[in-house]
């Protein structure tokens, strides 16, 4: 059964990232497994200093993917950023039953969406921001309604 875990400072389990990096599969590719590992433990770090919020998607013990959000502005408009999006190397690419018929890729980004959604309904909020981190990841995001903003940044407008 799929359940999503939302960690936040006042939420946080002791020794988050241990517990993620347990349930999930990082990349076969060694040097892509150290940037994952520590993007990962970044993110919880941040998550205990209450600079973003970590939603983890989970299928009993194994942890599928994750996403983590922060606020921050463009242009004077309030934005959701997502910080980092991660999909346990197994799941890679799948369709799953379970998230909608979808790859775990696409449940998160449409789950960060959702949030950003629910927020812009009690605060001003208009655009979804990334910093993805590789031309490859740009062109993903492309595929699901993300504009490059600039050389670093893309954005999603809200509607």
């Amino acid at each position: 059964m799929i359940e999503i875990s939302n960690y936040n400072a006042s939420s946080l389990t002791h020794q988050l990232h241990s517990k993620i990096l347990n349930r999930v599969k990082l990349s076969d590719d060694t040097n892509l497994a150290s940037r994952e590992n520590a993007f990962i433990k970044d993110i919880c770090k941040r998550v205990k200093q209450s600079k973003t919020v970590l939603y983890v998607i989970e299928d009993n013990n194994d942890s599928i993917g994750l996403v983590a959000l922060s606020t921050t502005s463009f242009e004077e408009q309030p934005s959701l950023q997502i910080d980092y999006i991660f999909v346990n190397d197994k799941y890679r690419g799948l369709v799953m039953n379970e998230l909608d018929n979808c790859k775990p890729f696409r449940y998160l980004v449409g789950f960060a969406i959702n949030i950003a959604n629910e927020i812009k309904q009690v605060v001003g909020l208009r655009y979804l921001l990334l910093s993805p981190d590789s031309d490859e990841l740009k062109e993903k995001y492309k595929q699901v309604d993300f504009k490059e903003l600039n050389d670093d940044w893309m954005y999603f407008k809200l509607k």
